[in-house]
């Protein structure tokens, strides 16, 4: 009986405290009040919705992030339809894909700014329904040119949330499960290339038209346009400041929803009072932060292995086992299935396991948290990619030309593995690392990636052709574990570089 109340003695005083701090609405949707940032008490803050309203949001960002490298491969199965109707070279069929890959790269800079004056609502709808429109087009072009300048502007509409996803991802979780939920975001960009070429390379070869490939595309972007207006609520809030102490139990129950749980769906407003006068500026505003190593180094890395593993391994799939293999249209879309399987089982690792990773060090240094603890989660990615990239090389070398060989894949598998666990790290610590420049380091991050993949395609073939693939693989291989080397530079100094860049903003 004495314990009983003893605890309930416990229970009521903690409940005073929490009433007292301001904190009682916090602790009851969520269970805790360590939370960061930490929410106000009104529910239409996207940090106080619900699970399901939360994760179906990042379902479909997350989708739509990945339908743009997806629609940058899908033309690969029908590189060769390109070369007899077009009556172009193989290597000038490749560039429609890899010229796409630069504008995904470079207009993300275009639509932060302008999401962060209307919001993120309206600029996913119109990103949608207008890649939509060039997906149609696409399927009706007639010449070399006109399809060129189709798959450039589908780039640039469908690209927004290369940039203002990481963004959405920021508004909408906390922190402790940030790298969970980056980490899905990021897993779509990877995996759009392989499942591209795996779901296009049957259907060109069974519907022996190109124009398939673009006829799909349009209805995915249209049915996720559908989805959009029913699961995709504004996430920009501008949300109270929290008085704590005394001054919140003063104010305890002051805040009230003026609005239903719908307003976010319809209503349209501006968000920034900043001109539009200045948007040419605030394109190029994000350039600035290249000075900052924490944000560089990480991309960099992250760029890099991308480029070397996910990219090469799709590129490079029809003129590497195509070619020696002799497979055919249907034959080389199924190879991407392993690169396929590498992804989807290297991020419940890097995401949940680097969360995990993370939890633990701040355990350990007593509630204390600094980002670069995050980094050494993933050295591992790094290895694996290595070892991966070299298995497939190696048995691509040394495998019977003519008879398929499945060898080659359980590397690819491997590399593209380790590169998720690589991205999901990466990309996340160069955000988390600029808590108040989340938009402008997604974009870098969005910027340096696409960049190495876009000169990639330019050079893999020569590069292959002159050196022999085992000692490209090896070269390859060599630069991938010299980015490692940035990724340790960052663990080292990163607290050093982030206290200098928060003392410059401070002056």
């Amino acid at each position: 009986m004495a314990e009983t109340n003893k605890h309930d003695k416990l229970e009521i005083n903690h409940i005073e405290d929490l009433t007292s701090a301001g904190l009682m609405k916090v602790y009851e949707r969520h269970g805790r009040t360590d939370l960061i940032p930490l929410p106000s008490d009104l529910p239409e803050d996207p940090l106080n919705w619900s699970s399901f309203r939360k994760n179906s949001l990042l379902i479909l960002v997350a989708l739509h992030t990945g339908l743009g490298p997806f629609s940058a491969a899908a033309a690969i199965p029908s590189f060769e339809i390109f070369v007899d109707q077009f009556g172009v070279s193989l290597t000038e069929a490749s560039y429609f894909t890899a010229v796409p890959i630069l504008f995904l790269g470079t207009f993300p800079f275009l639509w932060a700014p302008v999401s962060s004056r209307i919001g993120r609502r309206p600029v996913y709808l119109a990103s949608m329904l207008l890649s939509a429109a060039m997906q149609l087009a696409s399927a009706y072009c007639t010449t070399y040119g006109t399809l060129m300048t189709c798959r450039i502007l589908t780039a640039i509409f469908i690209c927004p949330p290369q940039s203002i996803g990481a963004s959405t991802v920021s508004e909408v979780f906390f922190v402790h499960e940030k790298a969970q939920k980056m980490g899905i975001w990021a897993l779509l960009v990877s995996v759009g290339p392989s499942s591209a070429a795996l779901v296009m390379g049957p259907l060109v070869y069974h519907t022996g038209k190109w124009q398939w490939t673009f006829w799909l595309l349009a209805i995915m972007n249209l049915v996720h346009f559908v989805l959009y207006l029913f699961l995709c609520p504004e996430t920009l809030f501008d949300r109270p400041e929290r008085k704590l102490g005394s001054e919140a139990a003063s104010e305890a129950g002051s805040y009230k929803s003026a609005e239903k749980w719908y307003t976010s769906y319809i209503t349209f407003k501006r968000h920034s009072k900043r001109p539009w006068s200045k948007l040419p500026l605030d394109i190029v505003a994000p350039l600035r932060y290249l000075s900052r190593p924490t944000i560089v180094l990480p991309s960099i890395a992250n760029g890099i292995v991308f480029t070397y593993t996910n990219v090469l391994l799709t590129v490079q799939v029809p003129a590497l086992l195509g070619k020696k293999y002799e497979l055919n249209i249907q034959q080389v879309g199924l190879q991407f299935s392993a690169t396929l399987i590498g992804l989807l089982l290297g991020e419940p690792i890097a995401g949940f396991g680097s969360d995990r990773w993370m939890q633990y060090r701040v355990r350990k240094a007593n509630g204390q948290r600094e980002a670069e603890w995050r980094l050494p989660f993933s050295i591992p990615g790094f290895l694996i990619a290595i070892i991966g990239l070299m298995i497939f090389g190696v048995q691509l070398q040394n495998t019977r030309a003519g008879v398929w060989n499945v060898t080659p894949l359980v590397g690819s598998a491997l590399s593209v593995f380790g590169q998720q666990i690589v991205a999901t790290v990466c990309v996340t610590y160069a955000i988390e690392s600029q808590p108040r420049h989340t938009p402008q380091a997604a974009i870098l991050v969005s910027l340096i990636r696409q960049l190495f993949a876009f000169s990639g395609p330019f050079y893999f073939t020569a590069e292959f052709e002159a050196l022999g693939t085992m000692s490209a693989v090896g070269l390859l291989s060599g630069i991938i574990a010299f980015t490692m080397c940035l990724t340790i530079a960052c663990m080292v100094f990163g607290k050093s570089w982030r206290a200098r860049e928060e003392s410059l903003e401070d002056i």
